[in-house]
């Protein structure tokens, strides 16, 4: 298992509202960097393609509300690997949350290696806009 973490943020915001936020796929379009193509989504799906890469399809799997999201492959969208893809939120005071979001891969070492930086590249983004759309959108 290959383990791909985003840096840690701190975001001005109550652990809810960017729980609520990203427990919705529809959302999730504008956080998504321009590497990423045919972006469809429901409440709790979603399918895309990053150019140069492969197609993906995630569902929201498990939830544990202002703590953690437990997102999944979508078995309808046929992929070369196995994931899991966890937001996981630390509220810090009432107005702020430490976030972070990890990948694990179910994938040989050589091929982890070739998708370990543009995969964190892609969950650094992630969490970028997310704290920049949270703190904007008040």
């Amino acid at each position: 298992m290959t383990k791909v973490e985003s840096k840690t943020v701190e975001i001005d915001s109550k652990a809810e509202k960017i729980f609520d936020f990203l427990t919705d796929f529809t959302h999730f379009s504008l956080l998504l960097p321009d590497k990423v193509e045919n972006w469809k989504a429901t409440k709790d799906k979603c399918s895309f393609t990053i150019k140069g890469f492969t197609d993906f399809g995630m569902k929201i799997a498990e939830t544990t509300p202002y703590s953690s999201i437990l997102i999944t492959n979508d078995e309808e969208v046929k992929m070369p690997i196995k994931f899991t893809f966890t937001w996981n939120f630390s509220p810090l005071s009432d107005n702020k949350t430490r976030v972070i979001a990890v990948f694990n891969l179910d994938m040989n070492p050589m091929m982890a290696m070739m998708v370990k930086n543009p995969l964190k590249n892609f969950i650094d983004v992630l969490v970028d806009k997310l704290k920049e759309k949270i703190e904007t959108d008040i």
